[in-house]
């Protein structure tokens, strides 16, 4: 059962990097040659990303506080963001500082080694901005489904850039989804 939330999470993962991509240059350019490279491009990026070796692991308990970490983090992103009025990025970077000195600030506590990951994902939740979010249950709402992608995909794309603010991304447009479709 596990392996087959890992292997959705890989291609929800994959197919948010597409939809990305794919909004963007049917946005702003209308070359057929250049999309049908980037699907292409993507196509065997993916074949390459699915067969490469990962390793399982099994940690209910700190997957939930993985979780719990991805909300602290969007929670203070999107109250430092929205209620202090400081933008966005400050308070992304404010969170992202802090939570990478919890480490070096608590060294005997082997749990707090987790946070700074996992709070800074959801810093990326906490960026949202208000006119999407809709306020802090959204937030909430978000910062959970991204926390459940965030656990799923831990053992994908290790190593490479833009994991985090994609993982993020995916738990907003499912949640903005969930929410249009329901509302």
């Amino acid at each position: 059962m596990i392996r087959i939330f890992r292997i959705l999470a890989f291609f929800l993962f994959v197919a948010c990097h597409l939809a990305f991509l794919l909004s963007i240059l049917f946005e702003k350019v209308h070359n057929f040659w250049l999309i049908s490279g980037i699907i292409i491009s993507t196509g065997l990026i993916t074949y390459a990303y699915y067969h490469k070796n990962t390793q399982e692991e099994a940690h209910f308990l700190n997957d939930l506080q993985d979780i719990v970490y991805v909300s602290l983090g969007a929670l203070l992103t999107y109250f430092i963001s929205v209620d202090l009025e400081l933008g966005a990025v400050i308070a992304a970077g404010f969170t992202g500082t802090v939570a990478s000195y919890l480490p070096v600030i608590f060294r005997k506590s082997s749990w707090i080694k987790r946070v700074p990951v996992a709070a800074y994902c959801g810093a990326f939740v906490g960026m949202t901005a208000p006119a999407v979010s809709l306020g802090y249950t959204f937030i909430i709402f978000s910062a959970f489904l991204t926390g459940a992608l965030f656990i799923s995909a831990k053992n994908v794309f290790n190593g490479f850039g833009g994991k985090l603010g994609t993982i993020a991304f995916g738990g907003v447009a499912l949640s903005s989804l969930i929410v249009y479709l329901l509302f």
